[in-house]
């Protein structure tokens, strides 16, 4: 039999030498094959260790890393949804917006009229308790902080995605991977929302008013927090000064280096590259 079959390696045309065969190998041959012998376990095992390093790294490439975790703050009209959803179709995540006050319903069992009050805005304690009384379940804005700080949480620690508005980006902080704002003049976000909404100049006008007013309370209220502060967010862009896919691409450039070193990498890295 050719050692070469059992040995990868071995020098050619060496032959075991059958039983009173001629040609056995000689004392000193014989004590020459020790070193030789070492030498092919050490190249054996050398393989082994090699093979071994190999499938560990291509474990480690396509095991899937947690999915992001990104936050969108905005200004009304500004575009802020038209973002938040587009990274959602370019990541492969989910959106969460009116979701999480649904959410909050079921987990609270209240009703939609009475949790809808609250979504982004303050509503005065007395109003909730008189809604309270009639379906026999009063709820504080407390009670609302601490349901809505918990789904938050959840929902992060566990299936990532895109946060649009209600104050994600103070109940995450750091733990989110991205937390963005995205601002536009006046003007230009009352020509939005008039087209959006299909509103006179003046209908649009009192609805951004009103919209910027309860969002700012909301924030300060649940939170104890000022809105819209730069030194909250990773990324502040302005809808003035880029386009639509502007906002996108700087956004995931931004996203990818604020992942880099983590196994969020792994996710980012399939789902960047295409639109």
């Amino acid at each position: 039999m050719d050692c070469q079959f059992l040995w990868q390696g071995m020098e050619p045309g060496c032959r075991r030498a059958g039983p009173g065969r001629a040609g056995a190998p000689s004392p000193k041959g014989a004590a020459m094959s020790i070193p030789i012998t070492e030498k092919l376990i050490q190249r054996q095992i050398n393989h082994w260790n090699g093979l071994r390093k190999y499938l560990v790294s291509e474990q480690a490439s396509t095991t899937p890393g947690h999915p992001p975790i990104i936050t969108v703050s905005r200004q009304a009209g500004a575009g802020g949804r038209q973002l938040a959803e587009a990274l959602c179709q370019r990541l492969d995540l989910q959106l969460h917006d009116r979701s999480l006050v649904e959410r909050v319903m079921r987990q609270e069992n209240l009703p939609a009229a009475l949790v809808a009050e609250m979504d982004e805005q303050i509503t005065s304690q007395s109003n909730l308790w008189i809604k309270g009384l009639f379906n026999r379940r009063i709820f504080l804005v407390k009670e609302y902080q601490s349901a809505l700080t918990r789904t938050i949480g959840a929902l992060a620690d566990t299936v990532g995605g895109v946060f649009l508005g209600r104050g994600a980006n103070h109940v995450l902080g750091d733990r989110a991977d991205l937390r963005v704002r995205v601002v536009a003049s006046f003007e230009t976000r009352l020509a939005n929302i008039q087209q959006r909404v299909g509103l006179s100049r003046t209908e649009a006008r009192a609805l951004l008013t009103e919209t910027d007013e309860s969002r700012g309370e909301f924030v300060a209220k649940v939170y104890g927090a000022v809105s819209g502060l730069p030194q909250d967010f990773d990324l502040v862009l302005n809808a003035d000064r880029l386009g639509a896919e502007d906002l996108i691409e700087t956004a995931l450039t931004t996203l990818v280096n604020c992942c880099r070193g983590s196994d969020k990498i792994q996710v980012l890295s399939a789902n960047v590259g295409g639109k």
